[in-house]
């Protein structure tokens, strides 16, 4: 007879037991395309700058062609990536299930870094555009008006209400973000398509494609701008992998959703972008804002109202759906065991992260109190990182995995792979031509990043000797049992 001694041995580090509850499945189709499309685009706001670069028949080109290579590649590997791993997490899933835990945590914290510098941005862009509104009325002079440039804590207290709403909103659940995005991109694209129909009957195309030598000035163009400026206003498509086990029907809705965000965002682009060609034929004048100063010759001071009306939701979605998604970033990490478990903690009843984004929160909360220009001006560097890796774990799973179940394929055959591997010329160049100033910080987030990786990777090693050590133990102790216990 032998005496049964029961062992329970605990997991090796870094894996974790599954949570029993998840955020539930709760955003729709239209939802999904008004997430996606804050996302990626948000608007035409901000692309003006791409004109001053040079030749409009460049610029229009430009938005026309290149995302073929930029957006679709990296939209489909997104949709099929997504429908691979289908849990939320985004790149950092995708990671682990390419190469295991490490990589999975140094691009979830690249991630995260992108995404909570741009978070940064839309409250102090959405005080701006609501200072903008009161321009041309009795108004425009006042502290709480268009003067409150001048009045450092009107800006505040505006920035801060609009975070504490938009986190109350986030806390409430993801499809009330859906239903709130879908107003917001109709308010935020009303004043675009005024503008258009206005405009377009005016637009004379021969002439607007020979400003500044046309298509014989190639070298006379600053690719530099103009391809920064492409990437960065229609980059974000991985980002909607953050929600992935929160889509309804994502076999459908993945796919189906990321092809219409790409043709929303061409379009709302390249249209404005030929009617404030025909309006203002000197590139050289074109900056941010330059929209609103178009939408005045367009059709007066109340479709210039509009339009500053429009960028302020332009900041609300844009903010609203980024904290979304850079929160399901941290409760991801935190649901597999790279962070603390406290990330992951539900919301009762309403079933969201919301210590994630309270995170999120705080820290945006801080960096709008800081001079971060040196931060901000990483966040291009950095986010060309992320996309260098997701495309080669896509690369790596299409050929070393090809067993993986995938309900939806982007592609069939590996001749097709250099096309999808095509967004890495854009993030090479991006780096490449980055100043000297910004290359030597991005080397220093990547040393802090890999820093904070070996960490683990040292503290993981010496958990396992340790359990090793405490397994060998019990099982001399379990075997002196049954040596004491046994009937021969």
């Amino acid at each position: 007879m032998t005496v049964e001694i029961e062992n329970e041995h605990s997991k090796l580090v870094g894996e974790s037991e599954p949570q029993s509850n998840h955020p539930p499945r709760t955003i729709g189709f239209i939802s999904f395309l008004s997430i996606g499309y804050f996302l990626v685009s948000g608007g035409p706001f901000g692309i003006e700058g791409s004109v001053s670069a040079g030749s409009y028949a460049y610029v229009l080109l430009t938005y026309i062609v290149l995302p073929i290579f930029w957006c679709i590649p990296h939209g489909l590997i997104t949709a099929e990536l997504s429908l691979m791993v289908n849990k939320d997490g985004g790149c950092s899933v995708w990671g682990e299930k390419a190469f295991g835990e490490y990589v999975s945590l140094s691009l979830g914290l690249f991630s995260w870094f992108a995404a909570i510098v741009d978070l940064s941005l839309y409250p102090v862009l959405f005080v701006q555009y609501f200072s903008n509104c009161f321009n041309g009325t009795p108004y425009e002079n006042d502290l709480w008006g268009g003067g409150m440039e001048t009045c450092t804590h009107c800006r505040l207290l505006i920035a801060f209400a609009v975070i504490i709403l938009i986190v109350l909103m986030n806390c409430w659940g993801a499809e009330q973000v859906g239903i709130f995005s879908t107003i917001l991109s109709v308010i935020l694209l009303t004043p675009f398509i005024i503008m258009v129909v206005m405009g377009i009957g005016h637009v004379e195309l021969g002439e607007i494609l020979r400003v500044d030598g046309g298509l014989s000035n190639f070298k006379g163009v600053q690719w530099g701008v103009l391809l920064t400026n492409l990437v960065w206003s229609t980059s974000g498509f991985d980002a909607t992998g953050q929600l992935a086990g929160e889509v309804k029907n994502p076999k459908r809705n993945y796919p189906i959703g990321i092809i219409g965000v790409m043709i929303i965002t061409i379009t709302s682009y390249v249209l404005p972008l030929l009617v404030g060609m025909q309006y203002d034929r000197d590139y050289a004048n074109w900056q941010d804002g330059q929209f609103s100063i178009i939408a005045l010759k367009v059709g007066g001071q109340w479709l210039g109202i509009l339009l500053s009306i429009g960028g302020m939701v332009s900041s609300v979605g844009l903010f609203q759906c980024n904290l979304c998604t850079s929160a399901r970033n941290l409760y991801s990490l935190s649901d597999r065991g790279y962070l603390p478990k406290v990330f992951s903690k539900l919301l009762p009843r309403r079933e969201t992260p919301f210590v994630a984004i309270l995170t999120n929160a705080a820290i945006v909360c801080i960096l709008i109190l800081m001079p971060f220009q040196a931060i901000m001006s990483l966040d291009m560097s950095i986010y060309s990182i992320v996309v260098t890796l997701e495309v080669i774990i896509y690369i790596k799973l299409f050929v070393w995995n090809p067993d993986y179940d995938r309900p939806y394929k982007a592609i069939t055959t590996r001749w097709l792979l250099p096309y999808m591997a095509s967004p890495m010329i854009f993030t090479i160049l991006i780096l490449a031509l980055s100043p000297f100033s910004i290359q030597w910080k991005t080397l220093v987030a990547v040393a802090i990043n890999l820093a904070i990786v070996a960490t683990r990777y040292f503290h993981n090693k010496y958990k396992q000797k340790n359990q090793i050590k405490s397994n060998n133990i019990l099982d001399y102790e379990e075997e002196s049992l049954i040596k004491k216990y046994s009937i021969n």
